[in-house]
């Protein structure tokens, strides 16, 4: 079978299919199968082909995070975990650590090793075409979906409402009064990164035409830690008063935690305000409270596994792409009124 899946260049799960004549492989792939099955006279062993029609963990899928540390790919991978044991599954998982050689790498690595599907965070900017490896799998007919961030070109997405939300964020600031909002955001090519920056611009750009009030502080991105996020709002509080910001919308975890540090280090906490995209466990410990838009990890990672476990099962729909919807949840920082 491994010879039939080489000289038809498909993945060795499509010739199973087409062997065992289940469903989900298309009219193309089963032709090529079929021709090369001919030419190389390959005979199924149909003892095999049972024994594994009634084996429960028959099916091996390969997961690439970016970061497995951030709590919310954590929460989205524990929930596809849940959906991956309800069909038997066995999960293999690595993470690119934003790493566009090491994300290759992976892929290559899990591809060797015959896994039936792929779930991927895809790493760099958009693109209009796959990598030509990933596009490679694609064509043999190893089902892929890719998980909060848009790939750029046509594949199955599940991923959060990162420009809804930090328009939830930002308007919910300027409903309180401030003008002077900065915005703190990690690596400028990721695609959540670009749409969350671009929620907030678009919202402050309506503010300003409708109100002629609105005045972005700040828009600084490509902070890649909580130090980082902490260092950047000591320096924008630095600023004149009239200069400084007097609210910020915080687009990750992570830079929120530092930014939260910092207020609390210079005595400010409670006199600018804040909102921060992500959930954050100590959210509620903290004085004030920190007002979050948190993703719905939950939600996302069950999604993509009932997608990436349909087009095992033989889906051929055309690419799905979802977004799950976000809110905003108060705690008293983003409530913090500006200053009169």
């Amino acid at each position: 079978m491994k010879n039939v899946a080489t000289l038809a260049d498909v993945s060795f799960k499509t010739v199973s299919r087409v062997v065992n004549g289940e469903p989900g492989v298309s009219r193309q792939l089963e032709e090529r199968v079929t021709a090369a099955i001919a030419e190389l006279g390959y005979q199924p062993d149909h003892g095999a082909r049972n024994l594994r029609r009634t084996t429960p963990q028959s099916a091996t899928v390969g997961v690439i995070h970016a970061n497995i540390s951030n709590p919310f790919m954590a929460a989205v991978h524990g929930a596809f975990e849940a959906v991956a044991a309800a069909h038997g599954c066995l999960i293999l998982s690595g993470t690119s650590l934003e790493q566009a050689e090491r994300h290759d790498e992976l892929i290559q690595a899990f591809t060797g090793r015959r896994v039936d599907g792929l779930l991927i965070v895809p790493v760099g900017a958009p693109t209009d075409q796959p990598s030509e490896l990933l596009e490679r799998e694609i064509k043999r007919g190893t089902p892929v979906v890719f998980i909060d961030r848009d790939p750029g070109f046509p594949a199955d997405v599940v991923m959060s409402d990162h420009r809804g939300g930090a328009e939830l964020a930002t308007q919910h600031l300027l409903d309180h009064g401030h003008h002077k909002i900065a915005f703190l955001g990690s690596r400028e090519h990721v695609h959540s990164v670009v749409e969350r920056r671009a929620g907030f611009e678009a919202v402050m750009r309506g503010a300003a035409a409708n109100r002629a009030v609105a005045d972005r502080a700040a828009v600084i991105t490509d902070l890649r830690t909580p130090d980082d996020a902490a260092k950047t709002v000591h320096e924008l509080m630095s600023l004149s008063p009239g200069q400084r910001p007097t609210a910020i919308f915080s687009a990750q975890n992570g830079l929120t935690l530092g930014a939260v540090r910092a207020l609390h280090t210079m005595g400010l906490q409670h006199d600018i305000a804040l909102v921060g995209f992500d959930h954050i466990d100590s959210a509620d410990i903290v004085d004030p409270g920190i007002t979050t838009v948190p993703q719905n990890a939950k939600e996302v990672g069950q999604r993509a596994g009932e997608l990436l476990f349909s087009r095992l099962a033989g889906d051929l729909a055309g690419p799905v792409r979802e977004i799950v919807p976000v809110t905003l949840v108060r705690r008293g920082s983003g409530e913090i009124p500006a200053p009169t």
